[in-house]
């Protein structure tokens, strides 16, 4: 977005829209990267889904030709790195879309991508834990590239309150290739969430800062870290634990060659290892270990039809009431895990199962 700025983007079009018209414009921009020294390019696909791109834009299409254009600009001195943005709309309880819908949607974003035959997917810029599980679970389904998933922090947490340390172990369980953070902040207020990030993981963290933070000038927000100083404090990134860096919003060409040059004597780090024999449960802002060497945990198991004839009633009629009360009380009790069970007869579990795990999951977590 930064460089499109200086090449002419009107007001009002999307990055993706203008790409489709001017690919001329986005290839040079990958090329400025290129010979700036920068070994990856992201693909100008941020917004490419259905909810963000017009009506009359095909997805696939749109898609598949931003990777293209990608491609030939990284020749072979550069990965491809097909990018996936947020849609604009919360998972349900949170927000007004079913989790099928949003698969769907970025299975269709990513089936052009894989056409274009990019090196990885890179989703980045998201805040919600369960759109990127979204983007996962269709990834999964289309292709076997590997993918990178990278949240925005605020003060420690996600917008919807995701820790980075529940991120990472949640993106291990998925076993995503790499893991890190983007956007929302400069160089250094992201130091405490890559040491957060490398203190929990055994695979690589990414970090790409803003150029600082931006500064409102005659309307416009402006970012004045210059490339020198953005290098400087990026680097911090790297000493903290972070094995590939970038730049996001403010940053350019000029960013990265002098992030380039500053590192050039830095010696690389090496993954972490994790103790093995351990798994750990995640929610958007709740995580539990389970394991031999970890403390005892207790898991209720009274949402369970079995022997319970109200509660067999109430789910026959998509009623969860009771359900919600056996929770509450089992959660009281200290049980940090809840084991949800409706198989009863005239209970579609289909339906029903994750109806109720999205009310528990809406007023519990």
């Amino acid at each position: 977005g930064t460089m499109f700025q200086t090449k002419g983007l009107p007001a009002g079009v999307s990055p993706e829209v203008f790409g489709l018209t001017r690919p001329d414009v986005v290839k040079a921009i990958h090329e400025e990267y290129v010979a700036a020294g920068a070994m990856a390019l992201t693909t100008n696909t941020f917004g490419g889904t259905r909810f963000k791109l017009p009506p009359e834009v095909d997805v696939k299409d749109l898609n598949r030709m931003m990777v293209e254009v990608c491609r030939e600009a990284a020749g072979d001195k550069a990965l491809v790195a097909a990018s996936i943005g947020p849609c604009g709309h919360l998972v349900k309880p949170m927000g007004d879309m079913d989790l099928g819908d949003l698969v769907e949607a970025f299975r269709e974003q990513i089936q052009g991508l894989a056409q274009g035959k990019p090196d990885f997917l890179i989703a980045e810029t998201h805040f919600d834990l369960a759109e990127v599980k979204a983007i996962l679970l269709a990834a999964r389904e289309v292709c076997d590239l590997p993918v990178a998933v990278s949240m925005t922090f605020e003060k420690g947490v996600t917008l919807t309150g995701t820790s980075p340390r529940i991120f990472a172990q949640t993106m291990r369980n998925f076993e995503v290739d790499l893991v890190g953070v983007n956007c929302g902040a400069g160089p250094e207020e992201y130091l405490p969430v890559v040491g957060e990030l490398a203190s929990v993981l055994d695979i690589p963290v990414l970090a790409q800062p803003n150029a600082g933070l931006p500064v409102l000038e005659d309307g416009k927000s402006v970012f004045r870290m210059g490339p020198e100083e953005f290098a400087i404090k990026t680097r911090e990134l790297h000493r903290a634990g972070a094995q590939f860096l970038g730049g996001c919003c403010g940053t350019s060409p000029d960013h990265i060659r002098a992030l380039i040059q500053a590192l050039e004597s830095e010696p690389f780090h090496e993954v972490g290892s994790l103790p093995e024999g351990r798994i750990v449960l995640t929610a958007r802002s709740e995580a539990v270990e389970v394991g031999a060497d970890a403390p005892c945990r207790i898991i209720g198991e009274r949402i369970n039809p079995t022997g319970k004839k109200k509660l067999i009633a109430e789910l026959q009629a998509s009623q969860y009431t009771y359900a919600m009360t056996l929770a509450e009380e089992q959660l009281e009790m200290g049980a940090p895990i809840l084991d949800v069970n409706v198989g009863a007869p005239m209970v579609d579990e289909t339906v029903i199962l994750p109806a109720l795990v999205e009310s528990l999951t809406g007023r519990f977590w």
